[in-house]
């Protein structure tokens, strides 16, 4: 099974390029994170105002169903070339603010498709420990052991799960890295097309009618 590390990592691998679309994404993409957005600073200051206002009131561990709503309302009146700017950098910490041959040597390795999955996460770690320094490459580490920490819980979670449910549970990861694999091969403006048509469907995929 792919580590909730390494599926992190290829999903920063796929999202570089990629839009946050705030649970309206096709199948199988989970919304973003509760709380503030980490490109929260390249927004406009306006955006800024607005969305740091909507997230005022959240508690950690609360729903925010809403507050995501919002801000997807705030994203999705920003003009498009704002967007696609903002969403085309890293959107995790510990790449924020490093220089751009820095950041292209993990994109390289992202992008890599000669290097096997599975191996990734280990060139990524080394990577971190050789170029990374002071608050980046604390960030990296605090962003690993959370990981690691959400994988062992997943992992204790679904050892407790039903012979159904864990059939299901299979069935669905496995279409879910068909998806991340099919997205790996597209060219960007393909991205694109697919991304605005899931931003604009309200409730995710069709429910099939009984």
């Amino acid at each position: 099974m792919i580590s909730k590390f390494a599926a992190a990592l290829l999903l920063l691998a796929i999202t570089i390029e990629a839009k946050p679309c705030f649970g309206r994404c096709g199948f199988g993409r989970p919304p973003p994170p509760c709380g503030l957005p980490p490109f929260l600073e390249d927004l406009p200051a306006e955006a800024q105002t607005k969305i740091t206002e909507i997230w005022k009131d959240y508690k950690e561990g609360d729903k925010c169903y809403e507050e995501q709503g919002l801000t997807r309302e705030v994203m999705e009146s920003l003009p498009k070339d704002v967007r696609k700017s903002i969403h085309k950098r890293p959107p995790l910490p510990f790449l924020r603010g490093l220089p751009k041959d820095i950041i292209a040597k993990f994109d390289a390795i992202f992008k890599d498709k000669s290097i096997p999955f599975a191996q990734k996460p280990e060139k990524v770690d080394a990577l971190a420990q050789e170029v990374l320094t002071g608050d980046n490459l604390k960030k990296f580490q605090e962003f690993k052991e959370k990981r690691e920490k959400e994988e062992q819980e997943y992992k204790e979670k679904e050892a407790k799960l039903s012979p159904a449910a864990k059939e299901a549970n299979e069935k669905l990861e496995a279409l879910g890295k068909q998806k991340f694999a099919i997205l790996e091969e597209l060219d960007e403006e393909v991205k694109d097309e697919l991304f605005d048509l899931w931003k604009s469907r309200p409730h995710g995929p069709p429910r099939p009618r009984h």
